[in-house]
């Protein structure tokens, strides 16, 4: 997908508490009735007062928090934790002038306080004052180098403007900050790729590639001739001893879960694969490799997450092969761009045979939960292959009948793609991806996933044209993510206005998926998670969880923090 939508949404916060922790304090033990029955017995006790505000503050009561902070700050104008958590309240209330009013009157007293800086710039860039949030945010960097949501912040607001040279040096900067983070690299890419500068963008691609722990290069040459000799035991106790030595070598993790696996020891296999994904969440072996154990034991809905999370992965790693290509071939160099696609296109199957896999574990761990009521009887007695056909076609059908229901859903029309790629249907693969796509011109995966197909099925000149759309973006489309991300980082005002669209567009068969949609935008952006949301659109195609509920869930779950 293209990463220059989620650089518009990155350093987003919800709220600024967040960013105020070690002021306000931690949350009290007490229960909320009991910090108002003591607050109230003890109106002159200032920690206990301050201590239900905070609660207030972090349990979602602004209006509470406010009238506490105000109380306190009668008292004494200059409490300084009491004028924070009052801007706090403020922005919880949407209320962002009167927060700036009362960030402007704390920064008196602590001038070069990054926190406060940050918040400064964060308040006037939702309010469109972007020139006054640069300052603030360049005023943050110079006291705090170091802070990422301000360089975040900065190079969304440059990339939006189209001054791409200066959002290139904040990832640059973010990257030499946090050298082993993967999408900030492929983030960084998009943005060279952007500007025209194809051979920074290749060589930035190459490196995030190069941090992929399925890159990395094998260890322990005495454990493999332990193997083959079948002294399982002798291997497993060597792999320890080097686990000993080096701890958090993620793949001598998945080398000991492997070989515990292999005498049938799964329960200790699970810890090591859990133990590797907690090194490296986005090692795509382990996630396959604990799915599985998880398939094997029947707990069909941690299979299916975990192959859900292996999906996103794989996807990464596609998008970066193709930016690859797409920028050889602007360099003209025709024949390593194909050999780039080419590669994007062997690691594809992996995407549509996960996506196959968690389709049909939603439908297990429904007939597990209902008895048999999406399973007709048979299929239990089914050998594995019959099964596994079974399910996938039944999910099929569930995808064509909710298309037939939601023509207008994207995500619908990209899934039912992936399960005829899986199927070898290419020609109805390529035409379900195309719907999504006109249906959503910045759905960066189902725009790879065509012009993979078309690529596959001989249309090379059009898959190079649809996958050059896969690293670029209209300016249009830009200010609307911009925009969007700005909107849903104000948690109430999200949700006023996502309501009052939808009571506008209520009775309009054309608009039915609009939260679903909106939910895709978000993805997009990185400000949902896009894992948990290909687990919830699999749930969605149970009759009795309509696609906008789903999407409001996910809505409501996944917030950015700050």
């Amino acid at each position: 997908m293209s990463y220059l939508l989620e650089v518009l949404g990155r350093g987003l916060v919800a709220h600024l508490a967040g960013a105020f922790q070690g002021v306000l304090g931690a949350d009290a033990e007490e229960s909320t009735e009991e910090l108002f029955r003591q607050a109230e017995s003890h109106p002159e006790d200032r920690s206990r007062q301050m201590r239900l505000a905070v609660r207030c503050l972090r349990s979602d009561d602004p209006v509470s928090a406010k009238q506490v902070f105000l109380r306190l700050l009668e008292r004494d104008p200059s409490d300084f934790a009491a004028r924070l958590g009052l801007a706090c309240a403020y922005d919880e209330l949407g209320q962002v002038e009167a927060a700036l009013e009362h960030l402007r009157k704390a920064q008196k007293k602590a001038p070069t306080d990054p926190a406060i800086l940050f918040c400064l710039g964060y308040g006037h860039e939702r309010l469109n004052h972007q020139d006054d949030a640069i300052r603030f945010y360049q005023d943050a960097l110079t006291v705090c180098p170091t802070l990422r949501n301000a360089h975040e912040r900065l190079a969304a607001i440059f990339a939006h403007r189209g001054e791409l040279d200066i959002a290139i040096h904040h990832y640059t900067e973010l990257c030499r900050l946090d050298p082993q983070e993967t999408e900030l690299h492929l983030m960084l890419a998009n943005l060279l790729m952007k500007a025209g500068d194809y051979r920074s963008a290749i060589a930035r691609y190459e490196h995030a590639l190069s941090l992929e722990p399925e890159n990395w290069t094998a260890h322990g040459d005495l454990v493999s001739t332990y193997e083959q000799a079948g002294l399982y035991r002798e291997a497993i106790e060597h792999l320890h001893k080097m686990i000993e030595d080096e701890p958090d070598f993620a793949d001598t993790r998945v080398r000991l879960g492997d070989l515990y696996a292999r005498i049938g020891n799964d329960a200790a296999a699970c810890v090591q694969y859990q133990h590797a994904l907690r090194i490296c969440p986005d090692y795509l072996e382990a996630n396959v490799k604990l799915g599985t154990l998880h398939l094997r034991g029947g707990d069909y809905q941690e299979a299916a997450r975990c192959f859900s999370f292996a999906l996103e992965v794989n996807d990464r790693l596609l998008s970066a092969y193709v930016g690859i290509g797409v920028a050889q071939h602007a360099e003209g160099r025709t024949n390593e761009a194909l050999a780039s696609f080419e590669m994007a296109r062997n690691i594809e199957p992996n995407s549509t045979l996960l996506f196959s896999e968690v389709a049909r574990m939603q439908l297990k761990a429904a007939a597990g939960r209902q008895a048999g009521c999406y399973l007709p009887a048979q299929v239990g007695t089914a050998g594995p292959s019959g099964e596994a056909a079974d399910l996938v076609s039944r999910q099929i059908e569930r995808l064509r009948q909710g298309v037939m229901e939601h023509p207008n859903h994207a995500d619908l029309h990209y899934r039912l793609g992936l399960l005829y790629r899986n199927r070898g249907q290419i020609e109805d693969a390529i035409a379900e991806f195309r719907e999504a796509v006109e249906i959503n011109p910045t759905y960066m995966k189902a725009i790879i996933k065509l012009g993979l197909a078309l690529h596959e099925n001989g249309q090379t000149a059009e898959a190079i044209a649809v996958l050059k759309q896969a690293v670029d973006l209209r300016p249009d489309f830009v200010d609307l993510h911009y925009q969007l991300g700005l909107l849903f980082a104000q948690r109430h005002q999200f949700e006023i206005a996502v309501e009052h669209l939808e009571r506008a567009v209520e009775g309009n068969p054309g608009n039915v998926d609009f939260q679903a949609n909106l939910a895709l935008a978000l993805q997009n952006m990185g400000l949902i998670d896009r894992a948990q949301a290909t687990w919830q659109i699999i749930r969605d195609l149970a009759p009795e969880s309509p696609q906008a509920q789903q999407a409001r869930a996910e809505m409501a779950r996944h917030r950015p923090e700050p």
